[in-house]
């Protein structure tokens, strides 16, 4: 039986060189074609972006001419398909305040496939003007992006738009940077334990004032809740306006104090509607002012 012919050194380095020129030769023409279908794709009028297709939890929560604004695109000047830096793209979207997660793609012959979410408000920042927060507290411009209704507000006392922190470490606002105080955590506090509580049933919390809440002097710290009771009569609504003072440290207990305080105010606000008769639509009475502040008492009084 003959035994196959060994390889020499020379035969086995002639191999591997024409293997590795074989190699070569095929992956400079594949990147040589691919480079052509790229230049002809960037120059054909067919591979233009002509249209924009957006998703995400929400639909259509920004207008697309207003994500078309944001990425430099135009309708009257369309740009090549693959000549759009996709990752660049990503960041001008994750630049705007109200956006919070973004992704495009590409899609062939001429559209751009965008995936993003935006801030969802749990309340107005009434420290500055048209201010949304979302819940790990990022600031966004409301109006004209949302139209939210009843948002309660929140009032922190901050110095204005992007100052250095003051004496009680609270820092101006500013886009992209959460908002991290302790001010802002009570507030946040608060309104999630206002949030389904049995005793809020009927009324609206419109605003929480916390900005006292860490006063130096111990006799004016405090948390203030602007709250609004609705009682319907016949035709006309009638608003029933209170503002509550609160200690920061035992606002909930006092909260709960404030349960039966409230009954028979109801009873008082429904005897004054039976009282009265009434020829506008919507009727707002007189603001009363509940001191909560001293453990087991209650001052009440018209504002």
């Amino acid at each position: 039986m003959k035994k196959s012919p060994e390889w020499t050194y020379r035969q086995a380095a002639f191999f591997l060189i024409g293997t590795t020129l074989a190699t070569l030769v095929l992956s400079t023409g594949s990147y040589a074609l691919w480079r052509k279908g790229r230049k002809s794709r960037l120059l054909d009028p067919h591979y233009r972006i002509v249209a924009i297709v957006q998703t995400g939890p929400e639909k259509e929560a920004l207008k697309t001419s207003y994500l078309a604004e944001l990425l430099s695109l135009s309708s009257d000047h369309p740009i090549p398909l693959y000549a759009f830096d996709v990752k660049e793209g990503e960041k001008k979207l994750l630049a705007c305040p109200m956006i919070s997660r973004a992704k495009i793609k590409r899609v062939d012959p001429g559209t751009l496939y965008i995936d993003y979410t935006v801030r969802k408000a749990i309340a107005r920042l009434s420290d500055y003007e048209n201010i949304g927060l979302d819940g790990e507290g990022h600031l966004f411009p409301l109006a004209p992006f949302f139209t939210p209704q009843h948002l309660p507000e929140i009032y922190l006392g901050l110095p204005s738009f992007s100052s250095a922190a003051d004496e009680q470490g609270r820092e101006g606002g500013s886009w992209q940077t959460p908002l991290q105080n302790k001010h802002l955590r009570l507030a946040f506090e608060i309104l999630q334990a206002l949030d389904g509580a049995p005793w809020q049933e009927g009324m609206r919390i419109k605003k929480i004032d916390v900005s006292n809440a860490f006063a130096k002097s111990a006799g004016q710290r405090e948390v203030v809740l602007f709250t609004e009771e609705e009682i319907l009569a016949e035709q006309t609504v009638c608003l029933f306006p209170k503002i509550l003072r609160l200690p920061p440290k035992d606002y909930s207990r006092q909260l709960s104090n404030f349960l039966s305080l409230r009954r028979s105010m109801l009873e008082d606000y429904k005897k004054q509607v039976a009282k009265s008769r009434f020829s506008q639509p919507v009727v707002e009475f007189t603001p009363r002012i509940v001191d909560l502040r001293l453990s087991q008492m209650a001052f009440v009084q018209n504002h």
